[in-house]
Order: C-alpha cells, then sequence, then structure tokens
C-alpha cells in the first residue's frame, strides 16, 4: 500500500497548522497596536514588521484577511469566502471504510496507519504526514495524548510492524 507512493508528494497543511500561522499573524497585529499607541517609529515599524513576516514566509499576503474584525463587510464577500474555503479550510477527504457519522473508528485507524508507515518507510516520508493530518483533524486531543502516553510505555493496542 504504501510502496505504491511516490515520495515527492505535496501534502497541505492542517486547518490548525494554518490557523497556527494566522495567529501569529494577530500577535504581530497586537504589536503594531502597542507600537501606534505609543507613538513609538509610528510608520516605519509597521511597514519593517509587515515586510519581515512577508519576508520570512511567516504569514503570505494573500491571506491576510483570514482573521478579520468581526464588523468587516469582508464577511460577506462571496470572492473572499471562496478563496478561503479553497486555500485556508482543510478537511480529511470521505473514506468510504467509514460512512458512520461517529469517527473514533477512523481517528484510530489513521492515527495507527500514520505510525504504521512511519515504522516502515521512515519518517521522512512525506505521504505519512496525509495520516497525521487527517487524525489531527478528526480526534480529540485528549485521546492523543492517552494513546501517545500508551506508546511509551509500551502497551498500545497496535502493532506498527506489519
Amino acid at each position: 500500500m504504501f510502496l505504491d507512493m511516490p515520495a515527492e508528494v505535496n501534502v497541505p497543511l492542517t486547518t490548525y497548522e494554518r490557523l497556527q500561522k494566522y495567529q501569529l499573524r494577530c500577535r504581530i497585529d497586537t504589536i503594531f497596536v502597542f507600537s501606534t499607541s505609543n507613538n513609538l517609529m509610528l510608520g516605519f515599524s509597521q511597514y519593517f514588521l509587515k515586510f519581515w513576516v512577508r519576508e520570512n514566509g511567516i504569514m503570505p499576503e494573500e491571506f491576510s484577511s483570514a482573521l478579520r474584525h468581526p464588523d468587516s463587510p469582508d464577511w460577506f464577500n462571496k470572492e473572499i469566502n471562496e478563496k478561503l474555503k479553497k486555500d485556508l479550510i482543510w478537511a480529511a477527504p470521505y473514506d468510504a471504510r467509514f460512512p458512520q457519522v461517529r469517527k473514533q473508528r477512523q481517528c484510530f485507524a489513521y492515527y495507527v496507519d500514520f505510525h504504521r508507515c512511519n515504522e516502515l518507510m521512515g519518517s521522512d516520508y512525506k505521504p505519512c504526514k496525509f495520516f497525521q493530518n487527517v487524525y489531527k483533524d478528526i480526534c480529540p486531543g485528549f485521546w492523543l495524548e492517552k494513546w501517545d502516553e500508551l506508546m511509551e510505555e509500551g502497551r498500545f493496542p497496535a502493532k506498527f510492524d506489519r
């Protein structure tokens, strides 16, 4: 199953990872507000920080409106919403093995698949990240913490070498 996939696959970031980038943007916006409210290098600091963020690839310019003001008219702009739907929001694709609404089995299966892929193909094999993206989007965090704990203790109820 894993051997048929090429190693150079572009796996999209999870929604969580994408939002982390935007939260960083909010922190930088807070720095802007602080610097402008104290009249410290009013125009220069804002320009410099925006340039630094863009040049270092922390926040792409096209997503600058992802965390917009609640009163912004962009909430009702169809073009912006379609762009965010296409570029920002990522969801796990439909898996016919799990047609149920409840996702417990799917969560467990993708968690095991990710660790099995890492065990068999190595941690630098990019297609394994797809499984990680899916289980991180579907599974509750406290399940993942518990399963990681069980793996460290050697009591996890699955084998990864098959």
